[in-house]
This record gives C-alpha cells, sequence and structure tokens, in this order.
C-alpha cells in the first residue's frame, strides 16, 4: 500500500507537540540533500556540455590521443589512458573526463 500526502498530513497532526521540532529537522536534512544532488547533477551535466563542445574544436590537434579535461579546458593529454587517469586523480580531480580521440570512420548514418 502507497501512502498518500493525506495519510501523512494526519499523521503528522498526531504527532505531539515536542515533536514538530524533530520532523521539521528530517524535511530540512531532506530538503537540503535533494537540492545537493540536483546542483550537482545540474554540474555534470555543464561539466559534459562544455567538454563536448572542446573536444568539438579541438580533437583534429590531439588525434589518437587520450584528454584529459576539466569543463571545456584540457588539463592533460597522453598516449597511455590508464596514465593519464592515475595524473589526474593525484593532482585531485575527483571524477576524471578521460575521452579518447580517434578517428570516426562513418561520419554520416544512412544505408
Amino acid at each position: 500500500m502507497q501512502t498518500n500526502i493525506e495519510q501523512v498530513a494526519t499523521m503528522i497532526r498526531a504527532l505531539p507537540l515536542e515533536d514538530f521540532g524533530k520532523l521539521r529537522e528530517v524535511v530540512d536534512l531532506e530538503e537540503q540533500a535533494k537540492r545537493e544532488k540536483e546542483e550537482k547533477s545540474n554540474w555534470r551535466i555543464e561539466r559534459y556540455k562544455k567538454a563536448r563542445k572542446w573536444l568539438d574544436e579541438n580533437s583534429e590537434k590531439y588525434m589518437n590521443q587520450w584528454v584529459c579535461l576539466e569543463g571545456d579546458k584540457l588539463i592533460a593529454h597522453s598516449a597511455d589512458g590508464r596514465d593519464l587517469y592515475q595524473k589526474a586523480k593525484e593532482i585531485g580531480i575527483e571524477i576524471p573526463f578521460i575521452h579518447h580521440i580517434v578517428e570516426e570512420k562513418y561520419p554520416f548514418g544512412g544505408w
């Protein structure tokens, strides 16, 4: 059985007065956690869009290389992706955006 908002409201109304402060804390913490999650998600999307734009504009210069990007900034590049990943972690990038640039064999779709 799924709980709906009316059932929750009824349970809240039945709480003793001293529990309202605790309830407010729980609701505030949940709201903060959800906002932080949404902000982090938005940040990742924007970071990816910037990286994608950089790749579209600069891929020819780094053909057959691995690149590490932070948004639209090139952090480093290497022929060895594993080495590049380790370097990115060492300099403090929590989730490195690493991409291997290779020539696309089929630049268009269709038959």
